[in-house]
């Protein structure tokens, strides 16, 4: 691979990893890909965020158009989150990380 071509592609990786990486983004996108969620559905899912985090993520993701809110008409004046179109092509990564971490999760966690 030519030098110039291996810098670009670690740049694309590098902005892809910004994007979804830190403690809380890739699972917030996980947990979306199951289907839109409540602010408070959402906060019980990923357990031991605070709300000002997930609230300071989930404007992020809504910046890079991975996610959106909406009212919804179900739970009164509730906003519900969900994975624009966008959002959604990053599932089948989310995927093939969960089944590197099934089979890695001994050497990387110990556990």
């Amino acid at each position: 691979m030519k030098s110039k071509e291996k810098k670009i592609r670690s740049r694309d990786v590098h902005d892809v990893l910004e994007l979804i990486g830190g403690t809380w983004r890739g699972a917030i996108l996980a947990t979306l890909c199951e289907g839109p969620l409540r602010f408070s559905e959402l906060k019980l899912e990923l357990k031991t965020i605070t709300p000002r985090v997930l609230i300071k993520e989930l404007r992020y993701l809504e910046m890079n158009k991975m996610v959106y809110n909406s009212k919804s008409t179900v739970a009164g004046n509730s906003v519900v989150y969900s994975l624009t179109e966008h959002g959604l092509s990053i599932e089948p990564i989310i995927a093939e990380i969960h089944k590197w971490a099934i089979i890695h999760r001994k050497e990387v966690l110990g556990v």
